[in-house]
């Protein structure tokens, strides 16, 4: 079972990819592909990067080829 902090992680690499999510947190990709396993536990200034980078995404505007999602962030997309 995932924990929370691991679940951030997983949804920051949705968003940016492993490589230039593990580049934004300062580790490599196989500290984070540990913390993602559980072997090592996701420490408090990691967990609190991968939040900001979270919300620094999500604060980022599409760009003209990004999908439209509807009102909510987990909407359905918008056909263009």
């Amino acid at each position: 079972m995932s924990t929370v902090r691991q679940l951030v992680l997983e949804r920051a690499i949705q968003k940016l990819g492993e490589r230039p999510l593990a580049s934004r947190l300062g580790i490599s990709r196989l500290m984070l592909r540990a913390l993602l396993a559980g072997v090592r536990p996701v420490p408090d200034s990691i967990w609190l990067r991968a939040v900001d980078v979270l919300d620094e995404v999500s604060a980022t505007p599409p760009g003209p080829h990004s999908p439209q999602r509807g009102p909510s962030s987990n909407g359905p997309l918008i056909a263009p």
